[in-house]
């Protein structure tokens, strides 16, 4: 049974990195074509929530997990929606003017900022270890960057925003996970950002082609499925996450490759070091995690 758990936990957290950095090459390919982020955020969204909507009538339906069940609630779930909002913006801009492979490396540094709202926010135990590999993993970061006055620029700095962000809401949702289900924090997470992106869509309307329709639908529903999956994935292997949590650096995987095949992206040998160094780290400070 623990084999048969941890091998569907592997899964899905593949599934979730796969998916993940499936969305951030279409959005990369759609920001360089000088699309609006309205456009393609409102589109695709929309096309999200209706897949949202028709999944959740074959798991108990909308009502189950979409109507909260005291109105206190609703306020956590929708001030995270309305936080949510520039995040996105941020993805669709920092892709623009940086290489996917860098855009992932430093969403990898997520892992490093969980573990330190752990110990603030959830009081768990970080030992010496964890605390070392941490400062570490960031080292790595300094390697694969190698910051200088030439190649720093203010998206570095937002995509690293994105990371604690990320770090922030997975620490939330585990404190508060009795005030929705995983559906439901996914809901009220992008309807905000949703109504925002159609504001701008009013004053600027967008007929997409039927192209255009399908890949927008397909990034925002494949989105969705990242982060289900790894909502799922933490929510079946339990006790085992720690087991589990190392193969979220697959996503270097899938960024470097998309980079590389679709946007001619390359890194150095410098730079794999620096890969190196944050995947060990940071397997070792999550390994370490509670002990």
């Amino acid at each position: 049974i623990k084999m048969k758990i941890l091998l569907i936990g592997i899964l899905l957290v593949c599934l979730n990195t796969f998916s993940g950095s499936t969305f951030d090459a279409i959005t990369k390919y759609l920001s360089i074509n000088n699309y609006q982020w309205y456009h393609y955020y409102s589109i695709g969204g929309t096309a999200a929530i209706f897949f949202l909507m028709i999944f959740l009538n074959f798991i108990g339906g909308v009502k189950k997990h979409i109507l909260l069940k005291q109105r206190s609630y609703y306020l956590l779930t929708i001030l995270r929606g309305i936080f949510f909002i520039p995040i996105l913006l941020i993805v669709f801009l920092s892709l623009k003017h940086i290489p996917i492979n860098i855009f992932t490396m430093l969403l990898m540094t997520s892992p490093f900022f969980l573990l330190i709202f752990a110990k603030v926010i959830l009081n768990e135990k970080l030992n010496f270890i964890s605390w070392i590999a941490i400062f570490i993993g960031f080292c790595g970061v300094l390697i694969v960057l190698r910051p200088s006055t030439s190649n720093l620029n203010i998206f570095i700095f937002l995509v690293l925003f994105v990371a604690i962000y990320n770090a922030f809401n997975f620490t939330i949702v585990s404190k508060y996970s009795h005030v929705a289900s995983s559906y439901g924090f996914t809901f009220y997470q992008y309807m905000p950002f949703i109504i925002f992106s159609y504001i701008f869509f009013i004053f600027d309307p967008f007929i997409p082609t039927f192209k255009e329709l399908l890949l927008f639908s397909f990034s925002g529903i494949i989105v969705m499925i990242s982060m289900w999956a790894w909502n799922a994935a933490y929510h079946i292997a339990g006790k085992y996450s720690s087991v589990i949590s190392p193969f979220f650096f697959t996503q270097i995987i899938w960024g470097t490759l998309y980079g590389k095949i679709f946007f001619g992206e390359k890194f150095d040998s410098i730079a794999f070091i620096g890969i190196i160094v944050i995947i060990i780290s940071g397997s070792i400070a999550i390994y370490n995690r509670n002990k």
